[in-house]
């Protein structure tokens, strides 16, 4: 396989025209490397199976079985194509804590591919700080996925050179946004059923979490 195609984008304001090569290779079933919030990730479009099963080869197929791929979404209207519903306590949470990170689990949609879903039926999503994903979301008019860029074992990739390194051919785009500010991952909420627990402590304050949901729970409660 050639190289992949490596295209220097402006992090924040890249426009509809700079991103449409990035949103043909998804849309034609490609695999594409993107910077977030936090660090860089590999996205695919979560309705095309071929592109999913690419990914979960990358990744590792054993640990996608106990850990799907996160969506990706711009705003909270699309989170009803993938979860079937939302409970008060997580619109509330959405409202405080989206766009930004906070990863929400909750029941999945009928008919999400297999490495979108998790043992207990659910799914994550997050809408995405950084314009740039948005901006691509609603180029596509569908989610992507959020996971993280680096192979089993490795660190997070923070730049585009990092991510050529861990992948090379086997993508087919990769964005160079320059690096990305690290840092701490998303808070991961599980809304699924009853009270909601946080699962992983992430970039979010707990205080400003308990004061949009008074009844949020840790995993261990």
């Amino acid at each position: 396989m050639a190289a992949p195609q490596r295209l220097v984008l402006p992090s924040t304001q890249a426009t509809f025209d700079e991103l449409a090569p990035v949103a043909r290779t998804l849309l034609d079933g490609g695999l594409v490397a993107c910077p977030t919030q936090t660090f860089y990730a590999l996205m695919a479009l979560v309705d095309t199976p071929k592109a999913l099963e690419r990914l979960t080869r990358l990744k590792g197929l054993e640990a996608r079985r106990q850990k799907p791929f996160l969506i990706l979404i711009d705003q909270p209207g699309r989170i009803h194509c993938y979860a079937r519903e939302v409970p008060e306590e997580a619109a509330g949470l959405m409202a405080g804590f989206w766009p930004g990170s906070l990863t929400l689990l909750l029941l999945a949609q009928n008919g999400l591919h297999p490495s979108l879903v998790g043992p207990a039926r659910t799914v994550g999503v997050r809408v995405e700080e950084l314009e740039l994903v948005r901006r691509l979301v609603r180029m596509v008019d569908r989610g992507l996925t959020g996971t993280s860029a680096n192979p089993p074992g490795q660190p997070p990739a923070t730049t585009a050179d990092q991510v050529a390194a861990y992948f090379g051919d086997q993508l087919d785009l990769i964005i160079d946004a320059g690096p990305t500010p690290g840092g701490q991952p998303s808070t991961i909420i599980d809304a699924s059923l009853g009270a909601p627990r946080i699962l992983r402590d992430g970039g979010l304050p707990l205080n400003e979490l308990i004061q949009a949901c008074p009844i949020l729970r840790f995993k261990a409660d």
